[in-house]
């Protein structure tokens, strides 16, 4: 290609892309006619076709983050065949959800055990170079040590693979994740860049990869660089319609982009998927549902959409009735998806206000929030006394440093609440020192995307102070930037209207 003259160059691009667009169609009209599609791969492992074909299914799955499936998918390719070494590595990472920080090491382990008692016999059970080198990978990730040593020393294996098999594309795609996952203080561009650029060099040879697909968005997820990620968002819900998370993770880069009407579009077809699954409706709702449905009441009142929110709450609302007494799951989930749509559309007297909800089992996260939300609906309904015990109950929040939003929500919110109380009762210096602060604060954290986190970002409470106060210029100053931060979102919009009458 260096010597190729430009035209020639020209053309052989132009040929890839035709090829690539082919495929492309091809794959998706064949998924039309199918019930259960994941995307494309292949994944050479030996043992027996039958076999094969599950565990092809099982990789797919897990690239799309398709845990509980891939597991059944792994462990029925080792009925069919026991000696499919392959499978067992396969079942070990279903346990593995290092992106959303869960695991189950015990479990992972008990699979290798199964394969083999130690390092050495499982490696003998592999039948190619290949085959020992994932295994390999593994082995460091199930090893000895704290979870971010072993989650390093598997990101360095899985690199190794990766440039000794540069043609293994599932190799590269389990590298780009690995690049994501350890990135521990918040989100490097230089890193998030780097695992892009490995997704979209396994795009350009196979634009049916799920994994490659689904690590590229999470590489773009954030107002600068999602533009990027459009591509990969149009293409993962056609490519893998099968997967929950598929149909949600378009709405990563529409979120980024201010982009309401097809992040809802994404989250309602995840979220009915998912519910759809279920032996009933009514049944404990899955993370997965969860994770849609409170990105949904989020987009759903970017735009306006108030009954459509409450109707979704009201889902919520039921399950925590149901099943909130043993599972704080629920209970989390509605503390969240409330506070956005109270202080998104100002509802201050609305039936939700009023639901009381058990912290016991919540995280420090959810139960600020909820005594955030508690102290803003007492303030805005004139009850001086109750915002300020709302905000005695959240504690003093020491002052902490972290480039994770939900360790310092409880900093900002007791900051934002206290600087709120301030100016309800005159102390206009005062109440803006306190939200300038949590302001600054919040400024300090790397971008992100999705519902705001903090329940509003600091930047427009700051603009509606300045607004309060009548400084248009501040106020214009912080709603803009607001806007930066968090793309489309309405609350500054409609402070900037305001700001232009």
């Amino acid at each position: 290609m260096k010597n190729m003259p430009e035209n020639a160059m020209g053309q052989t691009n132009g040929f890839r892309t035709l090829t690539a667009t082919l495929l492309l169609s091809i794959a998706l009209t064949v998924q039309v006619e199918a019930q259960q599609e994941y995307g494309y791969t292949e994944f050479a492992a030996s043992g027996s076709p039958e076999a094969h074909k599950v565990f092809l299914t099982g990789v797919l799955q897990l690239h799309n983050f398709e845990y509980g499936d891939a597991r059944t998918s792994f462990q029925e390719a080792q009925l069919i065949d026991l000696d499919f070494t392959m499978a067992y590595w396969g079942e070990a990472l279903s346990y593995e959800h290092s992106f959303w920080g869960r695991f189950d090491i015990d479990a992972s382990r008990a699979v290798l055990t199964r394969l083999g008692a130690t390092p050495e016999e499982r490696a003998g059970r592999a039948r190619t170079a290949r085959e020992k080198a994932y295994l390999h990978t593994i082995e460091e990730l199930f090893g000895e040590g704290t979870q971010e040593e072993r989650e390093l020393r598997y990101s360095a294996a899985l690199r190794q693979l990766h440039e000794q098999y540069p043609e293994d594309l599932d190799a590269a795609a389990f590298y780009a994740l690995s690049i994501l996952v350890t990135t521990y203080d918040g989100r490097d561009h230089t890193r998030y860049m780097r695992a892009a650029a490995v997704a979209e060099q396994v795009l350009d040879k196979n634009p049916l990869h799920p994994g490659a697909l689904h690590y590229s968005i999470h590489s773009y997820d954030d107002p600068v660089h999602a533009p990027l990620g459009l591509r990969a968002a149009r293409d993962y819900i056609r490519v893998a319609p099968s997967a929950i998370h598929a149909l949600h993770m378009g709405s990563h880069i529409y979120f980024a982009l201010g982009m309401w009407e097809e992040g809802t579009d994404r989250n309602i077809r995840s979220f009915e998927e998912a519910v759809g699954r279920q032996v009933n409706p009514d049944d404990p709702y899955s993370g997965q549902a969860y994770h849609a449905l409170t990105w949904l009441i989020y987009s759903l009142s970017q735009q306006s959409k108030y009954d459509e929110v409450e109707a979704r709450l009201a889902m919520i609302e039921k399950q925590v009735e149901q099943y909130g007494g043993s599972n704080p799951a629920p209970r989390r989930q509605y503390v969240g998806a409330r506070a956005s749509y109270i202080v998104d559309a100002q509802q201050w007297d609305s039936h939700y206000a009023d639901v009381e909800i058990d912290h016991a089992g919540l995280d420090r996260f959810s139960i600020a929030t909820d005594y955030y939300v508690q102290g803003l609906v007492a303030l805005n309904r004139g009850d001086m006394s109750k915002a300020a015990a709302a905000l005695d109950a959240m504690g003093d929040q020491e002052e902490v440093m972290s480039a994770d939003r939900e360790v310092m929500t409880p900093r900002l919110l007791h900051l934002a609440l206290e600087g709120q109380i301030k100016l309800a009762a005159g102390h206009k210096e005062e109440a803006l020192e306190l939200i300038g602060r949590a302001e600054e604060l919040e400024g300090s954290l790397p971008a992100e995307y999705g519902p705001a986190v903090p329940v509003q970002p600091m930047s427009e409470l700051l603009a509606d102070t300045y607004l309060a106060l009548e400084n248009s210029q501040m106020a214009q100053h912080y709603y803009e930037l607001s806007l930066q931060r968090a793309v489309g979102r309405e609350r500054s919009l409609a402070g900037l209207r305001q700001l232009s009458h």
